[in-house]
């Protein structure tokens, strides 16, 4: 068994190269991208870590999948082409004026430590690197997003990093294709025709929901009471169990239909755990009392924990209190009554 400083040695030497790699993979992509979008971006700050190198630069916006290949490829070929860095101190001025590159954030002596790979990148740094551009042996970018105005991120990994994300990522296409029972290159056009059924099948399910909902409102229309003395006002407040926003909408406009102008109808339930969904249906007779779907709605929803609104006659809203849902109807029913009352009369 090897003594363990034996081992702490050598894990601090490997975790040390994965560093350095990392670190002139960062130099090179900071080249890479002031080729392929342009000589005025510059770092906005980095992060060289075992795992991943993190780069942030000063951009407009997001890069397209070209351009990222467009690095990408700029990259490897560098690190193809085994070029041997060098690394040199001079005074500052001489730096700037050899064109060396700055690091963002770092402040500088007299005296400066550059580090060129020739016909490739030179800047200022006081970092570890490889000696030949060939120790990063491969470079793959692995996201890029924006993370504040005008400031966009590259993560990236090379060396040892990209083998294990390169592993990573062919273990789960082997998984994949096992699971799917198809070739790798087959992937993308059978995951392209699961979500075509899938879609297929939502939309019948949706369809069944909405006639499952509309036969539920056939059986509460006799619920339905009346509100005002000279003009009659048929009202239906309801629960209706756990169907969906969509079925609540398809439910109001069977019961406006059914039950005739001048109508009020105000649909609640739970489609799922820790979500409410309200619908308020109101027919052109209620409305000319100047009593507004839109309105009404938002401080019933307000009960259940959310919001809503929409147009005079019709608006949806939604909560995530489904324990207050009954208290809320209950609500809807007694102001919808006064209001009814006192403009119908």
């Amino acid at each position: 068994m090897q003594p363990s400083f034996y081992r702490e040695s050598l894990l601090s030497y490997c975790s040390n190269d994965i560093l350095q790699v990392h670190h002139t993979a960062t130099h090179l992509l900071q080249s890479a991208l002031k080729k392929v979008i342009g000589q005025e971006t510059s770092q906005a700050g980095s992060l060289v870590a075992f795992d991943r190198l993190r780069f942030d630069f000063n951009f407009h916006r997001p890069l397209l999948d070209g351009e990222l290949e467009e690095i990408e490829n700029l990259i490897n070929g560098w690190i193809g082409d085994g070029t041997l860095l060098q690394t040199k101190v001079m005074s500052l001025d001489d730096a700037k004026e050899s064109g060396a590159i700055a690091m963002f954030g770092e402040k500088y002596g007299e005296q400066v430590r550059v580090v060129e790979v020739p016909g490739v990148s030179m800047e200022l740094c006081g970092g570890t690197h490889v000696s030949n551009t060939s120790e990063i042996r491969a470079f793959k970018i692995i996201s890029e997003q924006g993370i504040a105005s005008g400031i966009r991120r590259i993560e990236a990994v090379a060396g040892e990093a990209f083998i294990e994300y390169i592993n990573a990522r062919d273990s789960q296409m082997k998984l994949l294709c096992s699971t799917l029972k198809v070739k790798a290159e087959e992937v993308t056009t059978r995951v392209d025709n699961l979500l075509e059924e899938l879609r297929t099948v939502r939309n019948e399910v949706s369809a069944l929901r909405a006639k499952a909902a509309v036969y539920k409102a056939s059986m509460i229309a006799s619920k339905a009471f009346s509100v005002g003395t000279s003009k009659k006002i048929r009202v239906i407040v309801e629960s209706m169990d756990d169907f969906d926003a969509d079925a609540l909408k398809s439910a109001a406009e069977y019961l406006m239909d059914a039950l005739q102008d001048p109508a009020a109808i105000i649909l609640g339930s739970c489609p799922d755990e820790g979500k409410v969904s309200l619908v308020a249906a109101f027919t052109p007779g209620v409305v000319d009392l100047g009593i507004q779907a839109g309105k009404f709605i938002g401080p019933i929803a307000k009960l259940c924990g959310g919001g809503g609104g929409g147009r005079p006659n019709f608006a949806q809203a939604g909560g995530r209190k489904p324990e207050y849902l009954t208290n809320a109807l209950e609500k809807a029913r007694t102001d919808l009554i006064l209001a009814l009352t006192e403009k119908a009369n």
